[in-house]
C-alpha cells in the first residue's frame, strides 16, 4: 500500500496555570499545579469528579485542540505520550499501601496509567483504540511516530495525539527523574494535534517523527521548498550554543523558542509544537522540532504549515 501523506487539522496546548499556549506568560520560577476543577467545569460544561489533576490537564489540553474543529468521527484512535503519567496518585496508592492500610479507590483507579487517556476519549466520544505511551522524554515524539505510522498505511482514519505531564512533588524529588541544571525550571502541561490523511482544510503536513544522527542540514534541505522559511523549536536538552550551531547548518533558519513559558518536563515538545502549528503564517513554513534526551539521542520532528 502506498503511504498516504498526513495532514494537522488542530492543535491546542495549555501549560503551566493553565495558560493558553498563545498567551506569553514567560514562568519566573518552577511552575506550580493550579486548581483547574473551576477550568475544567467552565470548559467542559461538566465537572470531572474525582478526576486528578494529571487527568484535568490532559482533558483541558486536548479539549483546547478539539474546540477548534466541529466534530471529530468516533472511530478516532487516540495516542497519549507521558513520561510519568499520574505521580501525584500513584505515590498516593504506595504511600497507604505500606503503611498497612488499602487504598483509596479513586487514587487506585486513577493511578492506571491508560485513565487520562480513558477520561479524553470518553469526552470526546471515541471508541476507537487508545493507547497511552511511555518513552521518558521522547514519549510524545514516539506517540506522534506511531500515530503518522498508523495514518500513513491505513491503519486508522483519523488521531488524536497528545503530551501531558504535571509537576506536583517538590523540585528534589522531580530531580531525581529528570535531571535539570539549576537555571532550568520544572513545568507542566498538555499539547495535543489532531490528524488525519484529507488535505482539505489542513493547517500544516506532519513529514517526518524520526531519531538522527547525520547532519541536521542535511535532513532539512531534503524536506524543504525552494527558499523555504525555517523554524527550529529547540527542545529543553539543547544547549544555547548546540541552538546556535543548529541554526547555523543551513540558510534561513529561524529560531522559535517555547521552554520559557512551558518549563522544562517530559512532553514539552507537545507544547512547543502545538503553540507553533497554532501561530499565523504569512507562506508556507517548515517547522523542526529536535530534541536530545539524556542517553544522546536526538528525535526530530518536521511539518509544513500550509498557505
Amino acid at each position: 500500500m502506498a503511504e498516504r501523506r498526513v495532514f494537522i487539522h488542530a492543535a491546542g496546548a495549555i501549560g503551566p496555570q493553565a495558560c493558553s499556549a498563545d498567551a506569553r506568560q514567560t514562568l519566573r520560577a518552577d511552575a506550580a499545579p493550579a486548581n483547574l476543577k473551576a477550568l475544567v467545569k467552565a470548559a467542559l460544561g461538566q465537572p470531572l469528579r474525582q478526576a486528578s489533576h494529571f487527568i484535568e490537564l490532559a482533558a483541558l489540553g486536548a479539549h483546547a485542540c478539539m474546540r477548534q474543529l466541529p466534530a471529530i468521527p468516533a472511530a478516532t484512535a487516540l495516542y497519549l505520550g507521558t513520561g510519568l503519567a499520574d505521580v501525584t496518585k500513584a505515590e498516593a496508592v504506595f504511600r497507604q499501601v505500606v503503611s498497612g492500610n488499602l487504598a483509596s479507590p479513586f487514587d487506585f483507579i486513577n493511578a492506571a496509567n491508560n485513565m487520562a487517556a480513558f477520561y479524553v476519549a470518553r469526552l470526546a466520544q471515541l471508541d476507537a483504540r487508545n493507547l497511552t505511551l511511555m518513552q521518558n522524554e521522547f514519549s510524545f515524539e514516539y506517540a506522534l511516530r506511531l500515530a503518522l505510522d498508523d495514518l500513513r498505511y491505513g491503519e486508522v482514519a483519523s488521531a488524536l495525539v497528545g503530551g501531558v505531564d504535571e509537576v506536583t512533588q517538590s523540585r528534589a524529588a522531580h530531580l531525581q527523574r529528570l535531571p535539570l541544571d539549576d537555571d532550568q525550571l520544572l513545568g507542566e502541561g498538555s499539547g495535543w494535534l489532531y490528524l488525519n490523511t484529507n488535505e482539505t482544510g489542513a493547517g500544516a503536513e506532519l513529514l517526518a517523527v524520526t531519531s538522527f544522527a547525520d547532519n541536521l542540514g542535511a535532513l532539512v534541505e531534503v524536506a524543504r521548498a525552494a527558499d523555504e522559511p525555517v523554524r527550529l523549536l529547540p527542545g529543553f536538552r539543547l544547549k544555547p550554543a548546540e541552538i546556535a550551531q543548529l541554526s547555523s547548518v543551513t540558510t534561513g533558519i529561524e529560531i522559535e523558542g517555547y521552554v520559557e513559558y512551558c518549563g522544562c518536563y517530559y512532553t514539552a515538545a507537545a507544547y512547543g509544537l502545538a503553540r507553533a502549528l497554532a501561530r499565523s503564517r504569512e507562506r508556507p513554513t517548515l517547522l523542526a522540532h529536535v530534541n536530545r534526551d539524556d542517553t544522546g539521542t536526538v528525535m526530530l520532528i518536521l511539518a509544513r504549515t500550509c498557505a
